[in-house]
């Protein structure tokens, strides 16, 4: 189950053969890129080129089909369209990917996050700020979270088998909760894997928002009433707010790595934070620092009483097979 995964490459795409609806809703992707270099624009079908990385916003190649069809199949574009990216679920090269939460005091395992990887077999691994908005362009939000939920489902069941049990948190797009028939379908999920949903911690991304804030407080309390974790992701980020962990019953708040990364010399940085733990401790809710690189952060997170950390000092993200290994070689399995 944890061997590295050899995939298969994506069907050559013929310019000829593709029709004319998939050229109108599909996504150019170069034909040569490097990982290291993709960047998504903020709202937008952008992708920074290595050929451009040096030159201005202005000079990017856009990515987003019309106009200029011809041109960008000319040289040796590929589509991104829907079939793709189903394509690319169907042959399980999207991968949750893991990295651990730990006990700000003790630095103790208590729980992971699964985070989405694209290993494609020509482009390399993509991170989710390259190919996640192409997802949510083509309607495939949900289908991605099922996806990556089963995943966690599986490997949960193998660590059940092991005599272990791990909790793990899942992404979530907010605005997938104006589907008021959204709660039932993860149960579903869960209860078919034979999981338990009291395992599984849900996080609202900050970057999407529900249409009313009725659609977020029901979706969410329906959530927590199945016996899901509820927790707001990003803290202080776009939609992420004061305001939102009042409208749902959360259990937990994650702070953004923009302000736990260097708060140990940023007194600036430092109150941010000391007010976010604060105005989530009076609501009774556990704190997470995401983005903890060094020592000096983790001790100022020990001095504000923070509850849980997750970053490079402790783990990367990393595969399954590679997470297990990391687990046992600590003995936490």
């Amino acid at each position: 189950m944890f061997a590295p995964t050899t995939f298969p490459a994506l069907p050559k795409m013929q310019m000829g053969a593709a029709r004319q609806d998939d050229l109108k809703s599909g996504l150019w992707m170069p034909k040569h890129i490097s990982p290291l270099l993709l960047r998504s624009a903020a709202g937008s079908g952008e992708l920074l080129a290595p050929n451009k990385a040096a030159h201005s916003r202005g000079a990017r190649s856009k990515l987003v089909a019309g106009g200029g069809v011809s041109s960008q199949a000319d040289q040796g574009a590929i589509l991104i369209n829907r079939a793709v990216l189903i394509n690319a679920l169907r042959k399980e090269q999207i991968q949750a990917w893991f990295q651990p939460k730990v006990k700000v005091q003790s630095q103790q395992l208590v729980a992971l996050e699964a985070l989405a990887r694209w290993c494609h077999p020509h482009w390399g691994l993509l991170s989710p700020d390259v190919f996640l908005p192409w997802f949510r362009a083509h309607g495939l939000d949900e289908a991605l979270l099922m996806h990556m939920l089963g995943e966690v489902l599986s490997l949960q069941a193998y660590w059940r088998r092991q005599g272990r049990v791990i909790p793990v948190a899942v992404n979530v797009p907010t605005h997938l909760l104006d589907d008021a028939g959204l709660p039932d379908r993860l149960l579903a999920c869960v209860q078919a894997k034979d999981g338990c949903a009291g395992d599984i911690t849900l996080e609202l991304l900050e970057n999407s928002n529900t249409r009313t804030p009725c659609a977020l407080f029901m979706g969410a309390s329906r959530l927590v009433a199945m016996g899901f974790g509820l927790a707001q992701d990003d803290a202080g980020v776009a939609h992420s707010s004061l305001e939102r962990l009042a409208s749902a019953p959360f259990s937990e708040l994650k702070l953004d790595r923009q302000f736990v990364h260097g708060m140990a010399h940023s007194p600036e940085q430092a109150e941010q934070v000391q007010h976010w733990i604060g105005a989530a401790k009076q609501r009774g809710l556990r704190v997470t620092a995401e983005g903890v690189q060094e020592r000096a952060d983790l001790e100022c997170l020990q001095q504000m009483d923070c509850d849980y950390a997750q970053g490079y000092l402790f783990a990367k993200p990393t595969p399954a097979f590679a997470m297990d290994m990391w687990m046992r070689q600590r003995a936490f399995l």
